[in-house]
Formats: C-alpha cells, sequence, structure tokens
C-alpha cells in the first residue's frame, strides 16, 4: 500500500527483509519490511536494530497481539530511542480486537487500518510521517501531491474531450506542483505535453491517440486493488456537496486522528497558506475535541482563515469533515449541509453500500430558511408521528431520541411521549415533544383528535416495502387535517430504504404523492440511521420559520 503497488489479496509467505525506499514528495522513507515467519527471528534484531521509528503490525486477533509482546522485548533492546506505534490491521474482520483494547495492550498509541482497501493509503503513510514527527511538512505535501493527482485525472478527461486550451491551463498547474513537490522528471514529462498540445491548438490535430506517454496518466487499478466501493460512494457524496453549496471550495475527511480519508477541491484551488492555516487549526481542534467530547460524541464548529470559513462537523466515532468556503456561505447552510453529508459519511465508513449520495431536497430547503438565519432562543414543537402499523415510527423515534434500533418489534397502542433538546446554534435551541401514535387507523380514531390537538409539525411515515401504506399517507393526511390547524408542517417518510430487494414503492412514487399534497419527502432508514436526524430538523428548521415569520 505505501508503495502504491498492486496490494495482494491471496497471502504469500515472506521469508527475508524487503528493503525499499518510498518518496512522498520531498521526503524520502527508507522501509524494511521483514519476514514474521518464526524460523527466522534470528535476523529481527539486526533488522530493528538502530531505526529511527518502528511500526509493529497486528492482524487484530488476541492470539497475533499476545506474540507481538515480544517484539516489544527486541525493539527496547535495539532500538530504545526509537518512535514506536502499532498497526492494527484486518479490523474489518469480525475477530478482530479494536485498536483501543490493543493500545492499552501493547501500551503504545495504535491504528486502525484495513490494509486491503486502497482509500487507507494516504493515512498510512501519515501514521508514519505523525511517527517520525514530520507530520507537519508531510501533510503539506500530501495536499499538494492529491492536487496534483486529481488534476493529473481531470487533465486526461480534457485531452478526452479535445478541450485542449483549458488542458494547457491544468499542465501549467500540474508543472508547478511538480516542481515544488521536486519531481523534475515528472515535470519534464507534462512540459513536454504543454508543447504537443499547442500544437494541436496551432494544426488542428484531431489524432491523439499518441498523446499521453505512458505512465503520465493514473493507471487502471489493477484487480484487488480498484477503486473500493467505500471510496466511489465517498467521492460522489463529497461531488454533489460541492455542487450544492457553490462557495464551498474544499472539503477534506479525515479520521478522529486527523489522518486524511479522501480530499477534493473545485477548479480554483485554495491557497497554501489557508490550507496551511486550516491544518494547524484541525489539528488543534483534534485536541480540544479529545478532550472535550467523548469517542461517540457529535460536534459542529466555525472557524474564520484569512478570507474563508472553516467549517468543521463529526456525526460519529469514525470522521471529521472539514468544509473550506467563501464568507458568503451562511453558518446555517453550512451545518445543515455538513451535519447530513457528515452523517452520510459515518454510514458510508461503517461499510453500508446502499447509502444515496444525492442530496435531498430537504436539505436545501431547510439551508434556505429565512435566508439561512435563526431565531434566537430557546423552542418547543410537537410533532406527531403518523403512519400504519410496523412502518417504522417508534424505531425513528428511538434512533433519533437515543441512536437505538431494537430489531424485535412491539405495536404501539395509542401513544408513547419521547423528548429531546437540540442546539441548532450557540443562541438557538429547541425542544422536540413526539407523540409517536399507534398506527390502528380504526381502533384508536376516538382518541386522535387528543393526541393530535396543539402539534405543530407531523410525520406521515410510509413503509418502502409496504405499498398499501402508501396509499394510506391520503387518509392519515386527512385525518390530521380534520383536527389540526392547516399551516401544520408536514414531512413524507419512506422508511426502511436499506432493504433494498424488497423495496416497491419507489422514490419517484413518493415525489408524486408529496407534489400531489404540497410536502416534502425524505428517505430514511432506521435500523442504519440514514436521513433520520435530517428528517426531524427539517421539522424544526420549519417550525422555526413559520414562527418568525
Amino acid at each position: 500500500m505505501i508503495k502504491s503497488n498492486e496490494i495482494p489479496i491471496k497471502h504469500a509467505q515472506s521469508i527475508k527483509g524487503d528493503i525499499a525506499t518510498t518518496k512522498i514528495g520531498k521526503f524520502n522513507f527508507y522501509i524494511w519490511d521483514y519476514t514474521g515467519v518464526e524460523h527466522f527471528s534470528f535476523i529481527w534484531e539486526e533488522f530493528i536494530k538502530e531505526s529511527d521509528a518502528v511500526l509493529l503490525i497486528t492482524d487484530s486477533t488476541k492470539e497475533n497481539i499476545e506474540k507481538s509482546k515480544f517484539f516489544l522485548e527486541i525493539i527496547r533492546s535495539e532500538a530504545p530511542i526509537a518512535n514506536v506505534a502499532v498497526i492494527a490491521n484486518k479490523q474489518d474482520l469480525i475477530q478482530a480486537m479494536n485498536a483501543k483494547e490493543i493500545e492499552k495492550i501493547l501500551g503504545f498509541k495504535t491504528y486502525s487500518i484495513v490494509a486491503v482497501d486502497p482509500i487507507n493509503r494516504i493515512k498510512i503513510i501519515q501514521i508514519i510521517a505523525e511517527l517520525l514527527n514530520i507530520s507537519s511538512g508531510v501533510s503539506q505535501q500530501i495536499r499538494t501531491m492529491e492536487e496534483r493527482d486529481n488534476l493529473r485525472n481531470y487533465l486526461e478527461q480534457l485531452i478526452e474531450d479535445n478541450d485542449f486550451q483549458l488542458a494547457n491551463t491544468v499542465i501549467d498547474r500540474i508543472i508547478d506542483l511538480c516542481v515544488e513537490l521536486g519531481d523534475d522528471a515528472l515535470s519534464n514529462d507534462f512540459k513536454e505535453l504543454g508543447i504537443k498540445l499547442d500544437h494541436i491548438l496551432d494544426e488542428k490535430i484531431n489524432d491523439i491517440g499518441q498523446l499521453i506517454p505512458e505512465g503520465l496518466t493514473e493507471t487502471e487499478p489493477a484487480e484487488g486493488q480498484a477503486t473500493s466501493v467505500k471510496a466511489r460512494l465517498l467521492e460522489t457524496l463529497v461531488t454533489n456537496y460541492m455542487k450544492s453549496i457553490e462557495s464551498v471550495i474544499e472539503v477534506t475527511i479525515c479520521d478522529r486522528d486527523g489522518f486524511t480519508i479522501m480530499s477534493q477541491s473545485k477548479k480554483k484551488i485554495a491557497r497554501d497558506d489557508v490550507l496551511g492555516a486550516m491544518a494547524t487549526v484541525i489539528d488543534d481542534y483534534i485536541d480540544r475535541m479529545k478532550n472535550e467530547f467523548d469517542a461517540e460524541g457529535n460536534f459542529f464548529n466555525i472557524t474564520m482563515i484569512s478570507d474563508k470559513k472553516i467549517a468543521y462537523c463529526s456525526m460519529g466515532p469514525n470522521s471529521i469533515l472539514t468544509s473550506i468556503a467563501e464568507l458568503s456561505a451562511s453558518d446555517v447552510e453550512l451545518r445543515i449541509f455538513s451535519e447530513h453529508v457528515a452523517s452520510k459519511v459515518e454510514l458510508i465508513l461503517e461499510g453500508n453500500e446502499n447509502v444515496d449520495v444525492e442530496i435531498p431536497l430537504v436539505i436545501t430547503t431547510m439551508s434556505k430558511s429565512k435566508g439561512g438565519e435563526l431565531p434566537t432562543g430557546k423552542f418547543s414543537t410537537k410533532i406527531i408521528m403518523t403512519g400504519n402499523y410496523q412502518v417504522g415510527k417508534t424505531s425513528l423515534v428511538s434512533r433519533f431520541v437515543r441512536n437505538l434500533f431494537q430489531e424485535s418489534y412491539q405495536s404501539t397502542i395509542g401513544v408513547d411521549l419521547s423528548e429531546k433538546v437540540v442546539e441548532l446554534s450557540d443562541d438557538t435551541k429547541i425542544k422536540f415533544i413526539i407523540w409517536d401514535i399507534g398506527g390502528q387507523i380504526t381502533q384508536i380514531a376516538p382518541y386522535r383528535k387528543r393526541f393530535y390537538e396543539g402539534a405543530n409539525s407531523a410525520f406521515i411515515v410510509l413503509d418502502r416495502t409496504r405499498p398499501g401504506t402508501l396509499k394510506s399517507v391520503e387518509i392519515w393526511y386527512n385525518d390530521i387535517s380534520k383536527y389540526v390547524n392547516e399551516d401544520i408542517n408536514i414531512i413524507i417518510v419512506g422508511n426502511k430504504t436499506d432493504l433494498t430487494d424488497e423495496i416497491k414503492v419507489s422514490e419517484e412514487d413518493i415525489r408524486s404523492l408529496a407534489e400531489k399534497f404540497g410536502f416534502h419527502y425524505i428517505l430514511t432508514s432506521a435500523k442504519t440511521g440514514e436521513n433520520v436526524n435530517d428528517a426531524f430538523l427539517y421539522i424544526a428548521y420549519k417550525f422555526l420559520e413559520s414562527i418568525s415569520s
């Protein structure tokens, strides 16, 4: 992974040391990868001797971790001043112990990795950089490399599209980046390509088949190293995010230790001084976060750097979403989009492959509420949860209020009440009073008027695996309309979206029905949590908009 070679899927036993030099920008890493076969233990001390840094790799099983203690003794003996860290590999396997548990056993900083996933290449490089106390320098080098590699892919597309004029502009930027990285050979290759493109512009040559020298663009990934589903989903999600907010110019996803998972920029690349300042701020912020938040804590924060807004957001234990935006972006807009995207990032990193990476219309609607300004104060809103039995109303409430999902089902008889307070900003808090009403349309009809009274907002929930629940939406809407003010905020919630093989109610079906009544809709999964917070936050923003208009 570090050498960017094909990642082997099958295990091939090594019986010798592998010495490699890997260049990351201007930094050279001399890497000694030696055999773990016990028959060759006599070479271990020699390989470890006088190392500057040692990475101890485990497969995260209890048995392997116990055996790894032996290496710690060799490290203390042969490389007493070396910086030491542990890689907890194969974290995707069921029997894997988590990094925190391994760290307690071995006594050294431990990082979780799934080495067969190419998305982790940048992470492993940054682990090495941190181990050698050069993380700040390498971090900037990596950003430059990522910018260059993104532009190389973009250049290939421009040439395929015969857009040679723009391609020449991109080449100039790539050359600058190559010079900055100290890669003179690659810089010269791109200069030659620029000359060829100049000839094409002059002579209108259309045959471009042999224009790009072999190795100048990114090669097709080999089998076993093909871009993972996870990486594709993250890339598409971030692309859609940046399309939705014009003022966002760069987005980075990192883990809770600050190691970059992916990064994406628009054509107008953010300047180095802003990126460098951002890196410093996020490092400080991560340190503060670790002291102030637990591992599960969610947060959102905006910092001003130069003439840019930097928004930091986390919606789970696996990642932090960082967005660089122009000053024209409203804080509300950044928060709503950041929380939505950060929630999807968590789902993707947890291995969910059916995450919808399109930005729902309700997110855009929320972000534009009252021009992006919120009233200040403490507010309270009553939400009624309606819909047929077994559509998932109680599960949605449980996911929102307690972040829990129960596989077992127990039908709600009558009504259940829940509360949750959410901070929409430092000056705006809203208390949700949630009435989860039983789905027995006929049996509880005499009591529903009492349940509905005073409601400001309503969910009409349907089960996407049961077409009959779509037909019942109109029945529930008419029932609500009998007893509640016509200005009530209503949203149709298409639940159980995670059951992809069983879905019988399409998004188009739900959209058509929502348009018929003038509602918004959202697709959710109480099981995975997808879009659940967004559904409730939509209600909150619409409620605040209605009371301040």
